[in-house]
C-alpha cells in the first residue's frame, strides 16, 4: 500500500495518521507529548518516530508531514529536523526502509490547521488554543504567518491570555483596586483552593505550564455566563485581538475566508461578536470555515506541498 504520514504533535499527546492514496485514514495512535520544549528534544523525538514505526506495515512511504506546537523560530526547527533526521535514518535501516527518499516536512502545527481546513495549501487559518497564530497562503502560493510570538509578547487572544487576565482581574477584585468580579470565587473553587492569597503558591509552581493558565478559560466562559461583566469584558477583548490578528493576515494574502481551530473555538458564541465586529471593519464579507479534516491528516497532505521546509537527507 502507498501511504502518507502525518503527526501533529504538541504539549500533550502526539497523533499519527497513516492516509491511503485517495485521503482515507488506513491506521491512527496516539502517542504522548512531542513538544520538545517540554519533555527535550530526545523525548520528542522518540514519541514522533515510534509512532511512526507503529502506523507502518508493508506499506510504500510516500510522504510524511511532521507538524509540530514549539517549532517557532530557526533555531527549533534545526534542533528537531537534526533530532527526526538521525532516528528516521535508525528506523529506515531497521525497517529497510529509504527514507532519504521521502519527502519528510517539518513546520510548526499551524501548517497541519491550515491544510485540515480545506485539504488544500491555500486559503486561511486562525488557531486560537493555549497560543494565537494565523496563517494564510497569498495570490503567489507563499505561506504568510502572523502572531505566534508567544506569551510574553504576544499570543493576544489566546487561551493563555484570556486566563491570565482572569487571574490579574481576580486579584484586582480582592484586593480592591479593580472592579468586583466573580471570578474570585469561581476561579478559586474550581483549583481547590482555600482563598485567594493561595492562588500565588499554585500560580508560581516550576512545573506550572501555560497550558494550566489557558485551561481557565470554560471557568471564565462559564462566569461570564451567569452575568460578571469582567469575565465578558475579557472575552470581549479576546474576540478584538484575534480579529486584529486575522484583519494584519487577510491584508497580506487578499482572503476573503478563514478557517477556525483551536481551543477557543468551544466557547465561540462568546468571542465571535467583537471578533466579527472588527474584522468586518475592513473585511465586510469574510466567511468563516470549519476544518474538513483532523489536524494530523493535513499534517499527512502536508508532505507533497514544495514550498514549505523539508528535512534533508
Amino acid at each position: 500500500m502507498r501511504i502518507q504520514i502525518g503527526v501533529d504533535g504538541g504539549g500533550s499527546k502526539t497523533e499519527i495518521v497513516a492516509l491511503d492514496p485517495t485521503g482515507r485514514v488506513l491506521r491512527f495512535l496516539l502517542k504522548p507529548a512531542s513538544n520538545y520544549h517540554i519533555i527535550g528534544m530526545e523525548q520528542a523525538v522518540f514519541h514522533i518516530v515510534e509512532g511512526i514505526g507503529d502506523v507502518l506495515q508493508e506499506d510504500t512511504v510516500e510522504g510524511i508531514g511532521v507538524t509540530l506546537a514549539g517549532i517557532d523560530t530557526p533555531e527549533d526547527w534545526k534542533i528537531m529536523a537534526g533530532g527526526l533526521k538521525g532516528a528516521l535514518m535508525v528506523l529506515g535501516q531497521e525497517r529497510d526502509i529509504p527514507f532519504q527518499d521521502v519527502p519528510v516536512v517539518l513546520e510548526n502545527d499551524v501548517f497541519g490547521a491550515l491544510m485540515s481546513v480545506q485539504g488544500k495549501f491555500s486559503g486561511n487559518v486562525l488557531a486560537a488554543g493555549t497560543g494565537a497564530v494565523a496563517l494564510g497562503v497569498n495570490t503567489e502560493g507563499e505561506a504568510i504567518r502572523v502572531g505566534g510570538w508567544g506569551h510574553l509578547i504576544g499570543d493576544e487572544g489566546s487561551g493563555y491570555d484570556i486566563g491570565r487576565k482572569a487571574l490579574a482581574a481576580m486579584a484586582a477584585s480582592f484586593d480592591g483596586y479593580g472592579p468586583k468580579s466573580l471570578l474570585e470565587t469561581t476561579i478559586i473553587e474550581h483549583l481547590g483552593l482555600a482563598q485567594v492569597r493561595e492562588i500565588g503558591d499554585w500560580l508560581y509552581q516550576t512545573k506550572r505550564t501555560n497550558k494550566e493558565v489557558a485551561a481557565l478559560v470554560p471557568i471564565v466562559a462559564e462566569t461570564a455566563r451567569i452575568g460578571d461583566l469582567i469575565s465578558n469584558l475579557i472575552l470581549v477583548e479576546a474576540g478584538r485581538a484575534l480579529g486584529l490578528l486575522t484583519r494584519a493576515l487577510l491584508r497580506k494574502t487578499e482572503g476573503l475566508e478563514v478557517g477556525l481551530v483551536g481551543g477557543v473555538g468551544n466557547i465561540w458564541e462568546l468571542i465571535e461578536p467583537s471578533f466579527l465586529s472588527t474584522v468586518y471593519e475592513e473585511f465586510p464579507t469574510l466567511q468563516i470555515r470549519k476544518p474538513k479534516y483532523p489536524p494530523s491528516v493535513g499534517s499527512a497532505l502536508l508532505s507533497k506541498i514544495s514550498q514549505i521546509r523539508h528535512i534533508e537527507f
